[in-house]
């Protein structure tokens, strides 16, 4: 199956109409044809599928068979996250992110961060190609780049901040994580400082670990959410 992406897609068009750069694709590349079926989704659960009925390098029209309204996962992970150094290493994690489910995704300035600036709809344009590759109907919300004051000053459900510090702390794998929603913290190559800790932990958050290693930000970003994850698929 091919997938494509329209976030204005709803359950009762019952036409869609592809832009000229997509109706070029499938000319062009997927070399479709008038009959051929298709599957778009808007990235909120939605299933669309249709049937080919005008077919032009500039204009292609598909007419609705079915559609079907997929239910999110049933945990709704929040991943907040210092951008990497190395914009690529972020990049990356988008992409992994998209594939596993993660609902939400936010970058966090902490104070050692080295990076301070993302451009959002680079991300966003990554999260909707990793989408479509791996056949999801829900595509994260990547949010814009908030302090860490500002984010634990927030609503923050079932969170759990993620570092190195010689300090009490659980380990992520042994915690309840059967929560409907579940928030994460992991910081920059240099860690949270402790007066990071310190706020986030007066502010609810649960100190953890999430192993003996020591994992690069994006590493321990996708671990962090692939426990979650796990637990969920356990139970």
């Amino acid at each position: 199956m091919v997938l494509f992406f329209d976030n204005t897609l709803q359950t009762n068009h019952s036409e869609f109409l592809f832009s000229k750069e997509e109706s070029r694709h499938l000319v062009k590349v997927l070399r479709k044809k008038k009959g051929d079926l298709i599957t778009i989704t808007n990235g909120n659960g939605l299933e669309w599928q249709g049937e080919l009925t005008d077919v032009s390098p500039n204009s292609t029209l598909a007419k609705k068979i079915k559609s079907q309204q997929h239910q999110p996962a049933g945990v709704q992970i929040h991943l907040a996250i210092a951008p990497t150094k190395n914009n690529n290493r972020l990049e990356w994690l988008t992409e992994k992110l998209t594939e596993l489910g993660v609902a939400s995704i936010t970058p966090l300035i902490c104070d050692h961060s080295e990076r301070k600036i993302i451009k959002t709809p680079r991300f966003e344009k990554i999260s909707i190609a990793a989408l479509k590759q791996s056949q999801q109907f829900y595509l994260p919300k990547v949010h814009p780049i908030s302090t860490f004051a500002d984010f634990i000053g927030g609503d923050i459900t079932n969170g759990f901040i993620a570092h190195c510090e010689d300090s009490p702390k659980e380990l992520l794998a042994n915690c309840d994580l059967n929560h409907q929603q579940v928030t994460l913290l992991t910081g920059p190559e240099g860690d949270f400082s402790l007066r990071e800790i310190e706020s986030a932990e007066k502010a609810g958050l649960r100190s953890v670990s999430i192993g003996n290693q020591r994992f690069r930000t994006e590493t321990a970003g996708l671990l962090a959410c692939h426990t979650v994850f796990l637990q969920h698929q356990k139970n």
